[in-house]
């Protein structure tokens, strides 16, 4: 794992999926079927890890 990730794996990633499963559990998430909700502080955009 390089530093990058390692952080995202701490403080980040922490806020991110709580983001994701506060979304996932509200009433907005109704209609949301089938999805793969990528949770790497945009790592698969960037396409860079560092």
């Amino acid at each position: 794992m390089n530093a990058y990730l390692g952080r995202l794996a701490g403080r980040v990633a922490t806020a991110l999926v709580a983001g994701a499963v506060a979304l996932l559990a509200s009433d907005d998430a109704a209609w949301i079927t089938g999805q793969a909700i990528v949770c790497d502080g945009g790592v698969s955009l960037t396409g860079r890890a560092g």
